[in-house]
C-alpha cells in the first residue's frame, strides 16, 4: 500500500515573510555576532531534539496565528457594533428619540452568534462531504492494482475501448468509465498465469478493502444522518431566530419609552455631575480656608502656651513672695515674744511702783527729811525714763505692723490681677473652643458632601458603563482618584483637628491645675490674713492693758486712735462686712414659683418632659431588700445632655422632675420624634455609688398628631432579674409649646444623636469612679464635648435678707447653654441625703493626687523622663494611673489625680477579703500593706525598653485599723528601690480603707 501523506501540512497557516535585499543586509549584519554563538549552542544539541523544538515552535506559531485571526474577527465585530451604536445615537439624537435598548443589542449578539455557529456547521459539513469524496477516491485507487507492464495488447475482444480511442475523451469521461467497467473487469478477466502466484495476495487485500469500505459506508451514512440532524436544528434555529425577532420587534415600540426616561435621567445626573464639580471647587476653597484656619490656631495656641509660662514664672514669684512672707511673719512672732516680755516687765513694774508708792507713803509720814526727798525723785526719774523706753519700743512695733499691712495690700492686689490673668485665659479658651468645633461642624458637613458626591458617582457610572466606550471608564478612575485624593485629605485635616483638640484638651487640664493652684494660694494669703488679723487683735487687746497706768496720758490718745484705724483697715481690706446677695431657687420650692420667660427665637420650639412618679411593685421592694430604697432617674433627649431626677426615698417616689429643650424645628428634630425613642432609667443609690434596676422606652410620636400635652404610663423592666422584674408604671406628661418655623432653621447632623449616646455611656462609667468629695462640691452633669464648672458670687443689696449665695453655671463649648441650680442642687441631694455606708464596707477607694522628687539620683539620670504610679494590694491585680507625666525638677509636684476602687465583697472578690481577716487576725503576718510602686515609663521613641521600677511607698492597713482613721491627703515617703533606705520623693494619697476593715472585723467576730 502506497504511504499516506501527512494531511495537516496543506492546512497549516503559515505566515508570509517578505524580505527586501536592505532587510537582508541588515538582519545579517546585526546577526552575524549571535550566529557564531547560536552555532555553537546548536552543535552541542542532537538532531532528534532539534526536530522536536522545531516542530514545537511551528505548533505554537500555528495556534497564535490562529488565536490572532480570531482576535482580529472580535475587534472587527466590537468595531462594527460600535460605528452601528454610534450611529444609532446621532440618529435617535437627531430624531428626538432614545437609543436601542440593552435587550435589543443583546438579541443582535445572540442573532450573530447563532448565524456564527451555523457558519461553523456549514463549513463542518464541506469538510465532511470532502472527507467522503477523498475516501471515495482512495477506495477507488486502491481498487484499481497496476500490472507490471504499462499496456498489454489483449488477445481476446473484451468489449472495453482502447488507449487510442479513449485518449481523446476528456479526464471525467475516462475516470467514470474507468469506474463503471471494474466491476465487469474483476468479473470477467482472465488472469494470464505470471499472475497466479500474486492471486491469494490480492484476493485477502481486496476482502480487506472491502470491510474498509463497508466500514466507510457506515460511517458515511452515519455523517449524513448527522447532517440532516443539523440541517433541522439549524432550520428550527432559523424558525426560534424569526420569532425571537418578532418578539423584539413587539418588545422595541415598549422599550423606546424607557429609553426616553433613561435620556432623561441620563441628562439629569449629567446636570448633578456638574453641580457636584462645582461644588467640589467651592469645598477646595473652603479646604484652603481652614488650612488658614488651623495655622491661626496653631499661632494662638502658641500664643496661650507663652501665657501659660508666663503665668507658671509668676506663680515662682508668688511663691518666693510667700517664702519672704513666712520669714517676716516669723520675725512678727519674734517681735510678739519681745512684746510680751516688755508686758512682763511692765506688770513687774506696777507691781514694783505700787510697792514704791506704799513705802513711799510710810517714809513720808515717818521721816520728812529733804535727802529723803530727793532720793525719792531720783527714783521717779529713774521710772519716768523706763516708761519712756517702753513707749519707743511699742511705737517701733507699730511702725512693723503698719509694714505688715502694706505687704499684705500689695499681695492682694497681685492675686486680684492674677486672677484677671486667669479669666482673660478662660475667656480665650473659650473663644478657642467655639473655634474649634466650629471646624469639627464645618469637617462633617464636608465628609457628609462627599459621601453623597461618592454614592451619586457611583450610580452615574454604573449606569454609564453598560452605554459608553472605554474612555469614559477612563474619566471614571480618574474621578475616583481625585475622589481618594479629596478624602484623604480631609481626613488629614480630621486627623489634626483632633490634635488640636487633645491639644487643647491638654490646656484645659493645665488651666484647671493652675486654677486650683491659685485657689489653694488664695485660701493661703486669706489664712495668713486671718493670722494676722489675730495677731493684731492679741497686740490691740495688750495695748489696752497699757491703758491702766494713769500717767500715760498721751501715749493712750494714741492707742485709741491706732486702734480704731486698725479696726476701719481690717474691715476695709479683709472685707470682713457682710454683703447682701439674692436669694438661690432650691429645687424643694415648687413648679410654679419659678416662672422664667423663654424668649424664643424664629424656628426654635420649647419642648418639655415631664416625670411624675414611679410606683415600685410588692417583688421589686423584695428584691430591693429596702422599704425605703433612694432612686433617681436619668434620660437623655436628643442631642442634649443627660438629665437626672432629684432622688427620693419610698415606695412610691414621686419626682416631680420638669426639664425644658430649646430645639430647632427642623426635619431632622421631626424624624427623630417620629422615629427615635429616649431611654429612661431607674437607679438606686448606694452611698457615693450608684446600681441600675430598671428602665422603659418613651415615644413621641403622638404629640406631631396633637396640638396639646399628652400623657403616657410606661412599664419599667428590670434588667438583671427579669424572673424577679419589678413592674413599675411611670406617668408622664409632655408638653409642646408652638413657635414660629423659618426656612433657613440650622440642621442638626444625625451623627449627634449617635455621640449623644456613646456620651451617656461614658459619663455611666464615670459616675462610679467620682468620690465623695467631688459630689459635695460639684454637679455630676457632664456635657457632648467637656464641661467647666464655675461658682460665682453675685452680691445684690435687699433690705431684709443678708445671705451669701454661690450661683453655679454650667458653660459647655457646644452648645454654650446654662443649666442653672436646680439640677446641680439636686446632685449635691444626691451625695448627701444617700450618703451610705453600704458600700464602704465592700471597697476599699484609693485616690493618687500628687507625687513630688528631692535632689536624689532620680532626678539627676535623663533616661527617665515619664512616670507612673501602680498601686498593688498584696499579690493581686494592679492598678494603675492611666497617664504617664514627665518627671518633675526637684522641690516641684505632677498630679495624676486619679482614683480607684478596689472590691473585697464576698462574692466576685473572696480571695481579696481573705487577706484582708489574715490581716486583722495575724498580727505578725510581714506584708499587711497597700504598696504604691513609682514606675519609669519608656519614651515613644523607644518602645522596645522595659519600664523599670524606681522607687515604693507604703501604707500600712493595720495601722489605720488601730488608730481608725484614714488616710485623706497624706504625704508618704517615696523609698529608692537601689537603696531601701534613701528617701527620693513624697507621695500625696489617699486610702478609705476603715469601713472596709470595720466590716471584716465583725464578720470575723460573728464567726
Amino acid at each position: 500500500m502506497p504511504v499516506s501523506a501527512d494531511e495537516t501540512v496543506g492546512n497549516l497557516a503559515m505566515r508570509d515573510t517578505v524580505l527586501t535585499p536592505a532587510g537582508i543586509e541588515e538582519l545579517q549584519e546585526s546577526s552575524s555576532i549571535q550566529n557564531v554563538k547560536a552555532r555553537q549552542v546548536i552543535s552541542k544539541i542532537s538532531r532528534e531534539e532539534l526536530e522536536d523544538r522545531f516542530l514545537r515552535l511551528r505548533d505554537d506559531h500555528i495556534l497564535l496565528k490562529q488565536y490572532a485571526n480570531k482576535q482580529e474577527k472580535k475587534i472587527k465585530r466590537t468595531t462594527t457594533k460600535l460605528i452601528r451604536l454610534v450611529n444609532d445615537k446621532r440618529k435617535c439624537d437627531q430624531a428626538g428619540s432614545g437609543p436601542k435598548l440593552g435587550q435589543a443589542l443583546e438579541l443582535e449578539e445572540m442573532i450573530e452568534h447563532l448565524q456564527e455557529k451555523v457558519r461553523e456547521l456549514e463549513k463542518q459539513n464541506e469538510n465532511l462531504r470532502h472527507k467522503l469524496i477523498s475516501t471515495k477516491q482512495q477506495l477507488q485507487i486502491q481498487g484499481h492494482r497496476p500490472g507490471l507492464y504499462s499496456s498489454v495488447q489483449a488477445r481476446v475482444n473484451t468489449g472495453l475501448r482502447k488507449e487510442s480511442e479513449t485518449a481523446g475523451m476528456p479526464e471525467h469521461t475516462k475516470k467514470g468509465m474507468r469506474f463503471q467497467s471494474l466491476e465487469m473487469r474483476s468479473s470477467d478477466l482472465v488472469l494470464p498465469k505470471y499472475e497466479q502466484s500474486l492471486l491469494e495476495d490480492s484476493r485477502a487485500e481486496i476482502r480487506n478493502l472491502e470491510r474498509v469500505i463497508e466500514s466507510q459506508k457506515n460511517q458515511i451514512e452515519e455523517l449524513d444522518r448527522a447532517r440532516e440532524f443539523l440541517g433541522s436544528q439549524l432550520r428550527r434555529k432559523e424558525k426560534e431566530i424569526e420569532e425571537s425577532t418578532l418578539r423584539l420587534k413587539e418588545q422595541g415600540t415598549a422599550s423606546q419609552r424607557l429609553n426616553i426616561q433613561d435620556n432623561v435621567e441620563m441628562i439629569k445626573v449629567r446636570k448633578q455631575l456638574a453641580e457636584k464639580s462645582n461644588a467640589l471647587s467651592a469645598m477646595e476653597g473652603k479646604f484652603l480656608q481652614l488650612e488658614e484656619n488651623l495655622k491661626n490656631l496653631k499661632t494662638n495656641h502658641d500664643a496661650l502656651l507663652a501665657k501659660g509660662d508666663e503665668l507658671n514664672v509668676q506663680l515662682k514669684e508668688e511663691r518666693l513672695k510667700c517664702f519672704h512672707l513666712q520669714k517676716e511673719l516669723q520675725s512678727v512672732t519674734i517681735s510678739n515674744r519681745r512684746t510680751e516680755e516688755l508686758q512682763e516687765r511692765i506688770n513687774d513694774l506696777e507691781k514694783e511702783n505700787e510697792l514704791l508708792k506704799e513705802n513711799y507713803d510710810k517714809l513720808h509720814n515717818s521721816v520728812f527729811s529733804l535727802p529723803h526727798e530727793q532720793q525719792w525723785k531720783s527714783k521717779e526719774q529713774q521710772l519716768k525714763l523706763q516708761i519712756a523706753k517702753l513707749e519707743t519700743a511699742i511705737k517701733t512695733d507699730l511702725a512693723d505692723k503698719n509694714e505688715i499691712l502694706d505687704k499684705i495690700k500689695v499681695e492682694r492686689d497681685q492675686k486680684e490681677k492674677l486672677m484677671q490673668d486667669n479669666k482673660d485665659l478662660q475667656l480665650r479658651y473659650l473663644e478657642q473652643k467655639q473655634q474649634l468645633d466650629d471646624l469639627k461642624n464645618q469637617v462633617k458637613f464636608l465628609t457628609k458632601d462627599q459621601k453623597q458626591q461618592k454614592n451619586a458617582d457611583l450610580l452615574f457610572l454604573e449606569k454609564v458603563e453598560n452605554e459608553i466606550h472605554k474612555d469614559l471608564e477612563h474619566s471614571m478612575q480618574e474621578l475616583q482618584l481625585r475622589h481618594a485624593e479629596t478624602v484623604q485629605e480631609l481626613e488629614k485635616t480630621r486627623n489634626l483637628l483632633l490634635v488640636q483638640h487633645k491639644i487643647s484638651k491638654d490646656y484645659q487640664t493645665e488651666v484647671e491645675t493652675m486654677t486650683r493652684k491659685m485657689e489653694n494660694l488664695e485660701k493661703d494669703y486669706e489664712l495668713k490674713l486671718e493670722q494676722y488679723t489675730h495677731l493684731l487683735d492679741i497686740r490691740a487687746a495688750r495695748i489696752r492693758k497699757l491703758e491702766v497706768i494713769n500717767y500715760i496720758g498721751v501715749f493712750e490718745k494714741t492707742i485709741i486712735t491706732i486702734l480704731s484705724v486698725a479696726a476701719q483697715l481690717r474691715d476695709i481690706v479683709y472685707d470682713t462686712k457682710p454683703l447682701k446677695s439674692r436669694r438661690e431657687v432650691l429645687p424643694s420650692d415648687p413648679v410654679g414659683g419659678f416662672v422664667e420667660t423663654v424668649r424664643l427665637e424664629s424656628g426654635e420650639n420649647l419642648f418639655e418632659i415631664h416625670i411624675s412618679k414611679v410606683i415600685f411593685s410588692s417583688e421589686a421592694m423584695h428584691t430591693f431588700g429596702d422599704w425605703e430604697p433612694a432612686t433617681f432617674c436619668t434620660y437623655a433627649f436628643y442631642d442634649f445632655e443627660l438629665q437626672i431626677t432629684p432622688v427620693v426615698h419610698g415606695k412610691t417616689p414621686s419626682y416631680d422632675f420638669t426639664s425644658q429643650f430649646l430645639v430647632q424645628s427642623d426635619d431632622s428634630f421631626f424624624h427623630y420624634i417620629q422615629e427615635n425613642s429616649i431611654t429612661l432609667e431607674v437607679h438606686r443609690a448606694y452611698g457615693i455609688d450608684y446600681e441600675t434596676i430598671a428602665s422603659c422606652q418613651l415615644k413621641f410620636h403622638e404629640i406631631l398628631e396633637n396640638n396639646s400635652k399628652i400623657y403616657n404610663t410606661a412599664n419599667l423592666v428590670a434588667l438583671k432579674m427579669k424572673q424577679r422584674a419589678a413592674q413599675a408604671h411611670k406617668r408622664v406628661s409632655f408638653l409642646d409649646v408652638s413657635a414660629i418655623q423659618v426656612a433657613d432653621a440650622k440642621q442638626l447632623s444625625g451623627d449627634k444623636v449617635k455621640e449623644v449616646a456613646e456620651e451617656i455611656q461614658q459619663e455611666k462609667e464615670e459616675l462610679s469612679h467620682l468620690s465623695e468629695e467631688q459630689l459635695a462640691d460639684q454637679t455630676l452633669i457632664t456635657s457632648r464635648d467637656e464641661t467647666e464648672i464655675i461658682e460665682e458670687l453675685e452680691p445684690e443689696d435687699q433690705e431684709d435678707h443678708q445671705e451669701d449665695d454661690a450661683v453655679e453655671s454650667i458653660k459647655t463649648d457646644s452648645d454654650d447653654c446654662i443649666i442653672s441650680s436646680p439640677v446641680s442642687t439636686n446632685i449635691k441631694q444626691l451625695s448627701q441625703s444617700v450618703h451610705g455606708n453600704y458600700l464602704e464596707a465592700e471597697k476599699i477607694q484609693i485616690k493618687i493626687t500628687s507625687l513630688g522628687l528631692t535632689e536624689s539620683r532620680i532626678t539627676a539620670d535623663e533616661t527617665i523622663q515619664q512616670l507612673f504610679v501602680e498601686c498593688r494590694l498584696n499579690n493581686f491585680l494592679a492598678e494603675e494611673t492611666p497617664l504617664s507625666l514627665p518627671k518633675p525638677p526637684g522641690g516641684q509636684r505632677i498630679h495624676y489625680n486619679y482614683s480607684t476602687v478596689i472590691n473585697v465583697d464576698k462574692e466576685d472578690n473572696h480571695a481579696e477579703r481573705e487577706y484582708l481577716k489574715s490581716i486583722l487576725l495575724k498580727p505578725d503576718l510581714p506584708a499587711h500593706s497597700l504598696k504604691f510602686t513609682v514606675v519609669s515609663d519608656p519614651p515613644e521613641d523607644e518602645q522596645d525598653l522595659e519600664c523599670e521600677d524606681i522607687g515604693f511607698a507604703y501604707v500600712s492597713l493595720k495601722e489605720i485599723f488601730q488608730k481608725q482613721r484614714d488616710i485623706i491627703e497624706q504625704d508618704i515617703d517615696v523609698l529608692d528601690c537601689q537603696d531601701a533606705s534613701a528617701v527620693i520623693g513624697k507621695l500625696t494619697v489617699t486610702v478609705a480603707a476603715l469601713g472596709a476593715l470595720r466590716s471584716v472585723h465583725q464578720e470575723c467576730k460573728r464567726d
